[in-house]
């Protein structure tokens, strides 16, 4: 596979005019953990962004677009991803994230430099991995600047765009990143480093949505100064486990939506009875109007059938007498 010596810069118009356009356009304020209002980038733990895009549907429907693999040219070559996330009602607007694996913090100095002095000293034991995901601010006016203050001087390794319909969602990213730290929550230099975490990642998607065009701009992956790192060959297993966890999610929003369509469904007949009721109140009075009437009727037929009766009952007595009267006067 031939590689670019250097990062290639692509002229697009629509690049350009997203650069001169961008200042002036509003970061979304309705998708929180993947766009971020203007303010100091927060680390967050992938697992707690995980629960973050639960609070927005719009969060978790974000469409992760690109991925960039990145990696540090200095000192221990730290690597990393960038993830490009479009907005999925707002389609200019597009978030990029940066995703690592670290080490958690200790009392000699950053997140970072812990996972360095594992690197330098390999038998320092493992200690627990901090995987984290930024959203970058809308008020970091190019990228590029942004990535050079937070992990210093850099190259860019491979690009990876997914086409609009097959492009996964911020929800099915946090979930296979879930995944992974469950898979390994330790920082282990020869097995679950930063190489590791941003490799498998990256593969793990490539494996999932296998809709993709990747394009390499420079060597240098899982590489420390040019020597090949090992790393535990995970992407498989990983991907089992996320189709397993996917499917459970799928089914948990299925239930939760089942049971939000009956609650609707009863909502609506109770809303339906109740401005139905006068209606049902007046059919029911008009009911036994009716039945009153038909009763009354009924009675008076019964009251004047009685006094027929009576009246056929005297007039035969009174015929019974004249007839007795004629047979004594014969």
């Amino acid at each position: 596979m031939a590689f670019k010596s250097k990062s290639v810069k692509r002229f697009s118009v629509r690049n350009f005019l997203a650069a001169i356009l961008h200042p002036f356009m509003s970061s979304p304020t309705d998708a929180p953990g993947v766009f971020t209002p203007a303010g100091k980038p927060s680390h967050i733990d992938v697992g707690l962004w995980h629960s973050l895009l639960f609070t927005s549907e719009l969060s978790a429907q974000c469409k992760l677009e690109r991925m960039v693999y990145g990696k540090c040219t200095i000192e221990f070559e730290h690597e990393f991803l960038l993830l490009h996330f479009r907005h999925p009602t707002q389609h200019h607007a597009v978030a990029i994230l940066t995703l690592e694996r670290t080490c958690a913090e200790n009392t000699t100095g950053s997140s970072r430099s812990a996972g360095q002095a594992v690197i330098v000293s390999p038998s320092v034991s493992s200690i627990t991995a901090k995987d984290t995901i930024t959203p970058t601010t809308s008020s970091s006016f190019t990228i590029d600047s942004y990535v050079t203050q937070e992990f210093g001087p850099h190259k860019y390794l491979f690009e990876l765009d997914f086409p609009a319909s097959a492009r996964p969602s911020a929800m099915q990213v946090s979930i296979l990143l879930c995944v992974l730290s469950k898979h390994s929550s330790m920082y282990e230099l020869l097995q679950y480093q930063c190489y590791w975490y941003a490799y498998t990642v990256w593969e793990a998607l490539k494996k999932l949505f296998p809709e993709h065009v990747e394009r390499p701009l420079n060597e240098g992956r899982s590489r420390f100064k040019g020597q090949p790192i090992k790393k535990a060959e995970s992407v498989n297993t990983v991907c089992e486990q996320y189709r397993a966890e996917w499917a459970r999610f799928e089914e948990a929003v299925g239930e939760r939506r089942r049971a939000k369509e009956e609650e609707e469904r009863r909502v609506i007949l109770a809303e339906g009875r109740a401005q139905r009721q006068p209606e049902v109140d007046d059919e029911r009075r008009q009911r036994e109007e009716a039945e009153r009437k038909a009763n009354e009727a009924e009675k008076r037929a019964d009251e004047e059938r009685r006094q027929r009766e009576e009246a056929e009952a005297e007039l035969n007595r009174m015929r019974a007498r004249m007839a007795e009267l004629e047979r004594r006067a014969a």
